[in-house]
């Protein structure tokens, strides 16, 4: 049963509203649409949101019933998402990539979770390769040292390391490829930041909502498979990831970290730049020198928000960082989820 928060709470049963952004993606839709389709969870919608596709995307997407929501143009991931939401009705928001299939209890295993406390904003399943022979996503924590297993670098010295837990846990973040939120908190947040087109969109949203006291949990038994990086093989798509994953760097340390690791952040991307040039790869440096352009003047911007922020819930960028990295050094993998768990930001 929903605990009695009237801002959180939500119906016995919430409908769920899967949302994929898509772009000439018709052969993985054939895939994903019916696994979505064949959840154990019935209440389920599939809203589809095209980033201008030239191929087959919308005859496929409309013969499984989904809501087919065409754009002008390629506008992004969290762009498009978010204009998903809007269109979507259900209470719980699930957002998927379009290269992925889902056991068939992974929907129902989400939504228990949220039902079980009004505090959590999202929950996030466990994701495998596309054959299921290496596990690619996990409970993941924040660190300042380089782990061994699955580790990559967030900022310079900080660290998104996974590991594997045996029940549901409180973690950092949800991966947007597999990431289920409670529709009343993602609005209360604005959505994803739009200024973070196609990368880091994710550990900014659940951040944010840790500011606030709505967790994050990894729920391991909601399985799906990912065909990871299918949907970047082409030169178009790698040009955009390589600016998303600098424009998504660049704004949340700005906006939402220390200000010891945003100038490391700056540094670190402008640095790049000489070794773009040093490889001959114009074409990425010429994009580089673009964003950092575009994201310098939006600086006050993000100090601003910033500042805002964390002023009205009591608290600054040093202390919340503390808070998250204390959320990974206390991780208890073998405690069953309780919905008592104490809170790590008020």
């Amino acid at each position: 049963m929903p605990v009695n928060d009237e801002n959180h709470v939500m119906s016995v049963l919430p409908a769920v509203s899967a949302v994929i952004a898509n772009r000439n993606g018709v052969e993985h839709l054939r895939v994903c649409l019916p696994s979505l389709r064949a959840q154990s969870y019935a209440n389920v919608e599939i809203v589809v949101v095209d980033n201008a596709s030239s191929d087959d995307s919308q005859r496929v997407a409309e013969a499984y019933g989904a809501k087919w929501l065409p754009l002008q143009k390629n506008v992004g991931l969290a762009p498009a998402l978010n204009k998903g939401a809007s269109a979507a009705t259900g209470e719980c928001l699930l957002f998927v990539n379009n290269d992925m299939r889902f056991d068939e209890r992974f929907v129902e295993s989400l939504v228990q979770l949220l039902l079980e406390d009004a505090s959590i904003f999202a929950v996030d399943g466990m994701q495998y390769n596309w054959d299921g022979t290496e596990k690619g996503h996990l409970a993941t924590w924040i660190s300042t040292r380089r782990a061994e297993g699955l580790c990559l670098e967030l900022v310079p010295g900080l660290f998104l390391q996974q590991s594997e837990s045996l029940y549901p846990v409180p973690v950092l973040m949800a991966s947007a490829a597999s990431m289920m939120v409670r529709r009343s908190l993602f609005e209360k947040l604005g959505g994803f930041d739009e200024r973070l087109p196609l990368s880091y969109e994710d550990v900014d949203i659940c951040w944010r909502a840790w500011i606030h006291g709505w967790k994050t949990v990894y729920v391991p038994e909601a399985i799906c498979w990912h065909r990871v990086g299918s949907s970047c093989r082409s030169p178009e798509a790698s040009r955009l990831l390589f600016v998303g994953i600098l424009k998504g760097r660049l704004a949340f340390a700005t906006k939402l970290l220390p200000a010891r690791h945003a100038a490391l952040t700056w540094a670190a991307s402008s640095a790049g730049l000489a070794k773009d040039m040093a490889r001959m790869r114009w074409g990425f440096a010429w994009s580089r020198i673009k964003v950092l352009a575009e994201f310098a003047l939006k600086i006050s911007e993000f100090l601003q928000a910033k500042n805002e922020l964390y002023r009205t819930r009591g608290t600054d960028a040093a202390t919340h960082l503390d808070e998250m990295l204390q959320l990974g050094y206390a991780r208890i993998v073998e405690k069953p989820w309780s919905s008592s768990t104490e809170k790590v930001a008020s």
